[in-house]
């Protein structure tokens, strides 16, 4: 298993977390997580999941790994619905600016939680056309086809 990219585990924000060299208000670890409040939360209950290996990407996360942590982002869904009743609990994955595997999970109230109405408002103007997305889930089959599990 690969668990370094370019960023090694000693510069990255997330490694720093988990070491306990930056501050966190964790609400749950094991051995192989820790589960932390977003310092910047979208609404109150924003958690991030964050495996404690330093793995880049997604594409290297092993399928055990990744099994475990989508049952904990379940986990902690089921935390936040509980106590906070939102709308629904929702989940995404980034990394873009820090390149260290985790799993936002959040409570919503509505759909301008998590995406801006000005960005819902030019997509619904700019929808593709049924062609369009036609030639899209042709390439994405055609892919899925060709490169079993």
């Amino acid at each position: 298993m690969r668990h370094h990219d370019e960023m090694t585990s000693a510069g990255c924000l997330f490694c720093r977390l988990i070491r306990g060299d930056l501050p966190s208000h964790r609400v749950y670890e094991d051995g192989g997580f820790v589960v932390m409040l977003v310092i910047h939360p979208i609404n109150p209950g924003h958690l991030l999941v964050v495996p404690k290996a330093h793995i880049a990407s997604f594409y290297a996360v092993e399928d055990a790994l990744y099994t475990s942590m989508m049952l904990l982002v379940k986990r902690m869904a089921l935390a936040i619905n509980a106590i906070f009743a939102p709308l629904q609990v929702v989940m995404h994955t980034s990394g873009v600016g820090n390149r260290h595997v985790h799993v936002h999970v959040l409570p919503v109230y509505g759909p301008y939680d998590v995406v801006p109405r000005e960005v819902i408002d030019l997509q619904e103007a700019q929808a593709p056309s049924a062609q369009e997305l036609a030639i899209v889930a042709g390439e994405l089959t055609a892919y899925i086809d060709s490169h079993p599990p």
